[in-house]
């Protein structure tokens, strides 16, 4: 079948379709894009007899139910610059033992921790009720009633980046843990996730210029991409406008060519995942794209890593959704070093400090940064020096010990 708008994707996928008989036809939810917001207003002014489910501006387009036969008829239709649909997404974390350890880099003199830097997660909403999260902004795309007990999946994601719980030796046990987050909730009574409610959060944040250093969007398609879908356009887009975006490779492994949208997408920082061994995770969604490019970009761990939430819970998660949160807090915490870091010197600086696990590069990508490594290259990595008190308070503690050893020797000669 020739055509000239319809998504090569979503034609595939409409044309196997089979239907059982008159009664099942199959709606699509499809997206149809144009040039510009005039002509598809001018489209919408034609076809009045649309139910339309939403409208976008930063990719002008719209949203809506339609039938096989419908979207064929709009494929002749000019002024239409393409017809696709409108994909489900899925969070991708699987079961929730292991935390990411960062302690050489805590250690040191480098006091970057996210401060001043805005990250905005993309998901089913954040539970602040948790002890664990703090500095977050709710912008709830739909307005639904919260279970003020529950796990959700964006709760996880930003205790990985920003937990305010310390270890033993005082250290937060957030990548970056000074971080402001901005909660893009697009969570819903069904628990669907599509295309259209991320270009929903894409439209709010142009429209109302907010400020968005990090973006995090932790769901992805279960079917692969070659980054020329409207979610990955409009994220190349975002880019361009100076936000870092990061997404999981999903959960689709072990085969190749498992690469979801939008980490598909050119510009976004895609990561895959590894265990605590360095091997890729057997699930991790796997390149290269649809159309060959290489992918995932990086990896870092995935696999059982234990998230404190409050004093008394605490659960382990797995999941390439893991890995994209400890990579959205490694680069807040290069913006914070560096605010005018664009995509393009971010990504270098990332792919520079890599080490290379020797696997299949189209399942580690570059290999995994090391922040460590990162901050070397910029000459600003120095072991702590440790303070003036502390060495004091050590030197009597010694000499407190040596004193009373002497003592004690000095009695039994005097005793035998």
């Amino acid at each position: 079948m020739n055509t000239k708008k319809i998504y090569p994707l979503f034609l595939n996928n409409i044309e196997t379709q089979k239907e059982e008989s008159l009664n099942d036809i199959k709606e699509y939810r499809v997206i149809i894009s144009f040039d510009s917001v005039p002509e598809r207003d001018n489209f919408l002014s034609k076809n009045k007899q649309l139910e339309i489910i939403n409208k976008f501006d930063f990719i002008p387009a719209f949203c809506v139910g339609l039938q096989k036969d419908q979207i064929l008829n709009f494929d002749n239709d000019d002024s239409i610059k393409q017809i696709e649909e409108d994909q489900r997404l899925y969070l991708s974390i699987l079961e929730v033992n292991e935390i990411l350890e960062l302690d050489k880099y805590k250690k040191s003199q480098i006091s970057y921790t996210g401060k001043n830097v805005q990250v905005g997660i993309v998901d089913n909403g954040i539970n602040t009720n948790f002890q664990a999260i703090s500095n977050v902004s709710r912008y709830q795309i739909n307005k639904v009633d919260k279970d003020p007990s529950k796990i959700s999946h964006g709760t996880l994601m930003a205790s990985i980046i920003a937990n305010q719980f310390k270890n033993i030796e005082d250290d937060y046990i957030g990548i970056a843990p000074d971080v402001k987050f901005t909660d893009f909730d697009v969570s819903n009574l069904t628990n669907d996730f599509y295309f259209s409610q991320i270009l929903e959060v894409f439209d709010s944040i142009i429209k109302e210029d907010l400020e968005i250093d990090v973006l995090l969007i932790s769901l992805t398609t279960s079917d692969p991409s070659d980054g020329k879908d409207i979610l990955s356009l409009a994220c190349n887009l975002l880019v361009d406008r100076g936000i870092i975006i990061v997404s999981p490779t999903g959960n689709y492994g072990p085969d190749s060519r498992t690469i979801g949208s939008p980490s598909a997408a050119s510009k976004v920082i895609s990561f895959g995942a590894v265990t605590k061994e360095l091997f890729i995770n057997p699930f991790s969604g796997k390149g290269p794209t649809l159309d060959e490019r290489l992918k995932p970009d990086f990896c870092l761990p995935g696999s059982d890593v234990k998230i404190p939430l409050s004093d008394n819970l605490a659960v382990s998660v797995t999941g390439t959704s893991v890995a994209a949160a400890i990579g959205a807090g490694l680069i807040a915490i290069i913006k914070e070093f560096k605010t005018n870091y664009s995509y393009n010197a971010l990504f270098e600086i990332l792919k520079n400090s890599c080490k290379d696990l020797t696997l299949d590069k189209f399942s580690q990508g570059y290999g995994m940064p090391d922040i460590v490594e990162i901050f070397k290259k910029m000459n600003l990595f120095h072991e702590r020096i440790l303070p003036y008190n502390f060495l004091a308070k050590k030197a009597i503690k010694v000499s407190v010990e040596f004193a009373v050893l002497y003592i004690i020797i000095y009695l039994l000669f005097l005793l035998f």
